[in-house]
């Protein structure tokens, strides 16, 4: 039985998998960048800051939507 993928569903997806490729950048933009500072420490922090903020806004989403 096909179901219909809507339009508010499609956009939904696409902020979905927007997201979800950020997160993914951050990553790997972020590993890269820590071989080039001196203090792998530093680099770090700041790629799990990055995570922890597309974190919470991911969640707040979610939350915000489920209202």
């Amino acid at each position: 039985m096909p179901t219909e993928i809507t339009d508010k569903q499609r956009a939904a997806n696409r902020r979905t998998g927007a997201l979800l490729f950020a997160i993914a950048a951050v990553f790997f933009v972020g590993f890269i960048v820590t071989r080039f500072l001196p203090d792998t420490a530093t680099g770090m922090t700041v790629v799990g800051v990055a995570v922890l903020l597309f974190l919470i806004v991911a969640i707040g989403r979610n939350l915000r939507s489920g209202r």
